[in-house]
């Protein structure tokens, strides 16, 4: 079996973060630290629970809060590089693609009837 790929000097700063301490079913952190990274194919292991790490997505880093539920996933899983939303999909060259095809739709070409050439008989 193949070991999961942790970055490390990412997996040293886990390590030496102060971790979770529970007070009257309050979950505090002593420090607020937030840890940075550029490597989005680090896998998330049970150690990055509850901690927050700011993974750079190409442009700017952005701030993660690792759940229990997001062990065994890649940290670029949850960071997109790309912008999301109406904008993008709403752009002119796809407006233009719309267009055409809802015009390939509503004008159903005729078909030509084919030319034949006229049968020539022998006397």
């Amino acid at each position: 079996m193949k070991l999961p790929f942790v970055d490390f000097t990412l997996y040293s700063k886990i390590l030496q973060s102060p971790s979770i301490h529970k007070k009257d079913d309050i979950t505090t952190q002593e420090q607020n630290s937030v840890l940075q990274t550029t490597s989005r194919s680090s896998v998330i292991t049970s150690n990055f629970a509850g901690r927050t790490i700011a993974v750079h997505d190409g442009r700017l880093s952005q701030r993660l809060y690792i759940k229990s539920e997001m062990v065994g996933f890649k940290l670029g899983c949850f960071v997109f590089t790309k912008k999301l939303g109406p904008s993008i999909h709403n752009s002119e060259r796809n407006r233009k693609k719309k267009e055409k095809m809802r015009r390939k739709i509503t004008q159903k070409k005729a078909r030509k009837p084919k030319a034949t050439a006229p049968k020539v008989t022998k006397k």
